[in-house]
């Protein structure tokens, strides 16, 4: 599989994610959806590691930078599950998906890739046609201003990440395995957490919510294989604006499925030929 088209199943179960989380929290926390999810997670990537062989032999630095990874990804999480409390799930999706950014910054800086100047253009017309599409400023809000800094923090944990899981994949391929770590890794803080009570206030399982974070935690383990898997045979300029797509899928699905909890407008054309483009130009270049 070439990575783009891993990078597409990415996207498409992130958005997944976004919705079904967007819907658990009408009845629970952003906290319980964290540990739901990255609990599920962990659960199926390290269950299918030990049914395909187990632990592969692999440098130790490579699962360090998955480590680290893991907490980043633990951070983006957690600021972007507030932020689709606070700002609906195609606001917070829209912010996220400027990651590339920040991500192909540090590629070029510390992994010397290169940036064509297709491939920017691709890039350039993948986050402005999301935006156009997903987010109308005309639009009253419901939200504070200083509210957006829950997806912005997403966005730069998420663009600070892809470098690192790249440089971690050039030492040691072993995307299924180094999914588990970054999950385990993730999760371990989560639980030390639990003995502050106050924490254990903010975990509410609702029997409504469960099954939609439930659903979260299965795309989340289906879309950080994916990605990774992408990362191992692809540059990060090249995987992290397709992975971004995202909120397309997730504005169509807010449409057909969500739009009695969040209103969206849905912009013309003009919009999708930026993303459609965007996507088309990156395969080419």
């Amino acid at each position: 599989m070439t990575p783009q088209f891993l990078a597409l199943v990415t996207s498409f179960f992130y958005a997944g994610c976004f919705l079904a989380t967007r819907r658990g929290l009408m009845y629970s926390t952003p906290a319980t959806a964290a540990y739901v999810a990255l609990a599920v997670n962990t659960t199926i990537l390290s269950v299918i590691v030990f049914l395909t062989g187990g632990i592969p032999d692999i440098p130790l630095l490579a699962t360090a930078c998955f480590v680290v990874g893991g907490w980043l990804q633990l951070g983006t999480r957690l600021f972007a599950y507030h932020g689709v409390a606070r700002l609906g799930a195609s606001v917070t999706s829209t912010v996220q998906s400027t990651n590339p950014l920040f991500g192909t910054a540090l590629a070029v800086l510390f992994l010397h890739e290169t940036v064509t100047p297709l491939l920017l253009f691709g890039t350039g017309s993948v986050v402005l046609g999301i935006i156009l599409l997903s987010w109308n400023p005309g639009q009253q809000t419901t939200y504070r201003t200083w509210e957006l800094l829950f997806p912005v923090v997403a966005a730069l944990t998420a663009g600070i990440n892809h470098p690192i899981r790249r440089y971690g994949l050039t030492l040691a391929n072993e995307p299924l395995f180094l999914s588990a770590v970054m999950g385990t890794s993730a999760l371990a803080p989560l639980l030390l957490n639990l003995v502050n009570p106050r924490a254990r206030q903010n975990i509410v399982f609702h029997r409504r919510a469960m099954p939609y974070f439930l659903v979260t935690g299965v795309f989340e383990a289906i879309g950080i294989w994916s990605l990774v898997a992408a990362l191992g045979v692809g540059k990060v300029v090249v995987v992290g604006p397709i992975v971004c797509v995202a909120p397309l899928w997730v504005l169509l699905g807010t449409l057909l499925f969500s739009r009695d909890i969040e209103q969206v407008k849905l912009r013309t054309g003009v919009a999708t030929l930026f993303v459609i483009t965007g996507i088309i130009v990156i395969y080419l270049s």
